[in-house]
């Protein structure tokens, strides 16, 4: 019996000191962030499908939240990503302006950041995944402008006020088709039914024109404009050009409702994204400028 007793409690003392002396690291969360502007839009899903298409195999799961275009709602979503202690944070701002103060925050808990589309005018990030959206904005200027004459009306459909895609894309339209063109630049923050209303209200105060010509900074806009021009029983001639080719603007190209997007292959950006954030993780040096090519679908 005392030789049991003693073999017990040799055992638990080991056992113990093995306890003792294992490492007190916590284990790695194993997850990644995506905070998106929001996934009402078919452009930022195909992101998403592009990040999760690298994911498998490599341990990593996906948290993904959507803001619904609103960065107070974005803050509160970052803070919750922080507060799971994700490893890292991919994000797309909706407020490119506004953001820095939870970039910030989650360098602060030792979480780095990614963005992806959109740029942060402040905070430190490991690098930025997007297209060029100047080079596209003067992409659709340059097609745009060939159709010009000083019997047309321009509008310019501009993004929601912040986003850093908006300013860039209207950059370089402007840049390229001349401010003095364009009868108006206003936002329908990056909505089908406001990119409706809007241009509704501005072939009103244009006094109905017959021809018309209209740049969107993304595709939802575009396609809201086109339904108010197709709507109207005063224009007979209208150029539409829209950004992100989604799978509704492309179909409207192919119909000749359309006549151009812009191409950001979102599915690719996601799978940079991804590659960046592992390779970031695992230790290895990570580009600060991602690149991803544009290109201008027409009919």
């Amino acid at each position: 019996m005392k030789k049991l007793l003693s073999f017990v409690f040799v055992l638990f003392l080991i056992v113990g000191l093995s306890a003792c002396s294992s490492d007190p690291t916590p284990t790695k969360s194993m997850k990644i962030g995506f905070a998106a502007s929001t996934f009402t839009n078919p452009f930022f899903n195909d992101i998403k499908d592009g990040i999760e298409s690298v994911l498998p195999g490599t341990g990593y799961t996906l948290v993904s939240l959507g803001a619904d275009n609103d960065a107070s709602k974005q803050a509160a979503q970052i803070e919750d990503l922080i507060t799971q202690k994700v490893d890292l944070i991919l994000l797309n701002p909706v407020d490119s302006t506004t953001v820095g103060t939870k970039i910030a925050e989650a360098n602060a808990a030792g979480i780095p950041v990614i963005t992806v589309d959109r740029s942060a005018e402040t905070g430190q990030v490991v690098a930025h995944v997007a297209s060029d959206n100047v080079l596209g904005g003067k992409m659709a200027g340059e097609f745009l402008k060939a159709f010009f004459s000083e019997d047309y009306k321009v509008l310019e459909l501009l993004g929601q006020p912040g986003a850093s895609a908006a300013t860039d894309r209207s950059k370089g339209f402007q840049e390229v088709f001349g401010a003095s063109n364009i009868n108006q630049s206003i936002t329908a923050n990056w909505s089908r039914a406001e990119g409706q209303s809007v241009t509704e209200a501005f072939l009103s105060a244009q006094g109905n024109p017959a021809k018309v010509l209209v740049f969107a900074a993304n595709d939802e806009m575009a396609l809201g404009a086109v339904q108010a021009l197709l709507a109207s029983s005063f224009v007979t001639e209208y150029k539409v050009v829209g950004f992100d080719a989604i799978d509704d603007a492309v179909a409207a190209v192919n119909a000749g409702t359309m006549e151009a997007t812009v191409a950001q292959q979102p599915f690719e950006i996601g799978v940079q994204a991804a590659k960046a954030a592992l390779d970031h993780l695992s230790g290895k040096t990570v580009q600060t400028s991602i690149p991803v090519e544009l290109a201008l679908i027409k009919k």
